[in-house]
């Protein structure tokens, strides 16, 4: 534990070790509730901002949309086919050298269809609109504050990029969430007047929202801040994580050219994206307030009124936890006992990622994560380092770190073998 400094009228400081984040994690006694300035636009009472009783009762209302594999459905319906379409274009127009796309963008906007329908809104989920919602949703969230600025009290509401933010989230409620939600509402007297049947109703947040299952959706505004939440979390989260994983690939296959053909596994690659996601998290950590004094395993206590910095990303690269190579990427490594291969990339306890099932799936294979880097792998995807700036991937284990702004990869059409391999890289 080390001092971080303050967060508001509150001490901070760091939490690195696996059992102690943990613990933290799943202490009864701690509270996501440390807003600040700035939080009314974005995250204020979000499932992310909730203790007891109202996190569970957010938590049910929203698991009816992945309940009983919804987040299949939404896969199967949305993700797969624009994934699909998207390569199948590219392929269609590659050169004798393959085709070249640009992953961060390509992998954001192919979730976007997705993020649009978990939302419900209905003008995003064809490719022109997810278009014009992605280009929107990036101005927004380059100018939405870090959680960290928001409990220091750091926010600059005057900067541009904060502007910026604001008048483009803006934009997006009035072009895509009010229409959206009006047609639930129409749609929601409908079904209580029994002038259509209830399992006619879409499935999505909105929906959700306009039958208002949890009674804290009668505040518009709210419902404003959950849907672009769920949005957001859809797509950004799972296209890091696919940038981060192809590097990982790639230097992993340098190391073992002779195994390119485990690449044809989907449970192989399932490990290889759980290995990815345990050393790079996508925050930077999540805090967490002591309500009371909270008593750590390694020996320290946490007082009453600190906030703790959860850091998922060092704490699991723990060589306790993991073993002594727990800081390398090791698609082989034996799984611990009662402990997730992904470590905490989700989490744990009561506030568990409640996106988990879109991104790992029912059984792992099926997930939006695996499923697109299987679509890349089966299309021969290698890396362009020529095109890609020169990064320090094994600094950047362990921790969170923003990753590249772009990475450029090459597809060449069918899976690389392992003789391919070995001839490539003997030149």
């Amino acid at each position: 534990m080390s001092d971080y400094g303050s967060a508001g009228e509150h001490p901070m400081v760091d939490l690195t070790r696996f059992d102690d984040v943990t613990t933290v994690w799943r202490c009864p006694h701690t509270s996501v509730q440390i807003g600040g300035k700035g939080d009314e636009h974005y995250h204020l009472g979000t499932v992310i901002r909730l203790d007891g009783e109202e996190h569970a009762r957010r938590r049910k209302a929203l698991g009816v949309l992945l309940a009983r594999r919804g987040h299949a459905v939404f896969r199967a319906k949305w993700l797969y086919p624009t994934a699909d379409a998207a390569l199948d274009r590219l392929l269609a127009e590659a050169g004798p050298d393959g085709a070249e796309i640009e992953v961060v963008t390509w992998g954001r906007r192919i979730s976007q269809q997705l993020a649009a329908a978990v939302a419900g809104y209905d003008a995003g989920t064809t490719p022109d609109g997810a278009s014009k919602l992605f280009e929107m949703s990036q101005v927004m969230i380059a100018g939405r504050p870090s959680v960290l600025k928001v409990i220091s009290g750091g926010i600059d509401e005057t900067d541009p990029a904060h502007v910026a933010g604001l008048e483009a989230k803006q934009a997006i409620i009035e072009m895509f969430h009010k229409p959206a939600l009006l047609r639930r509402e129409v749609l929601a007297r409908r079904a209580e007047a029994g002038e259509i049947d209830a399992t006619d109703l879409p499935m999505d947040f909105l929906m959700l929202a306009a039958q208002k299952i949890d009674p804290a959706w009668n505040d518009p505004t709210q419902v404003e801040r959950d849907a672009l939440l769920l949005m957001g979390a859809a797509v950004h989260t799972t296209t890091n994580s696919l940038v981060w994983a192809l590097q990982e690939i790639f230097a992993w296959l340098k190391r073992n050219p002779g195994r390119a053909d485990d690449l044809l596994n989907e449970n192989f690659v399932l490990r290889l994206a759980q290995e990815s996601l345990r050393l790079h998290p996508v925050v930077p950590g999540l805090s967490r307030l002591a309500m009371e004094n909270i008593d750590l395993p390694s020996g320290g206590v946490l007082p009453e009124g600190t906030v703790a910095m959860l850091r998922s990303g060092e704490a699991s690269a723990d060589p306790a936890i993991f073993g002594d190579d727990a800081g390398e990427f090791n698609p082989d490594r034996p799984s611990p006992k009662k402990i997730s291969r992904f470590g905490l990339a989700f989490g744990q306890g009561t506030h568990m990622c409640w996106g988990m099932p879109l991104v790992i799936g029912s059984g792992g294979i099926d997930g939006t994560l695996v499923y697109l880097l299987k679509k890349l792998l089966d299309a021969g995807v290698r890396p362009l380092d020529e095109k890609n700036a020169a990064f320090d991937l094994d600094g950047a284990r362990g921790r969170h770190e923003f990753g590249r702004p772009e990475y450029r990869v090459r597809l060449t059409g069918k899976p690389v073998t392992s003789a391919e391999l070995a001839t490539e890289l003997s030149h």
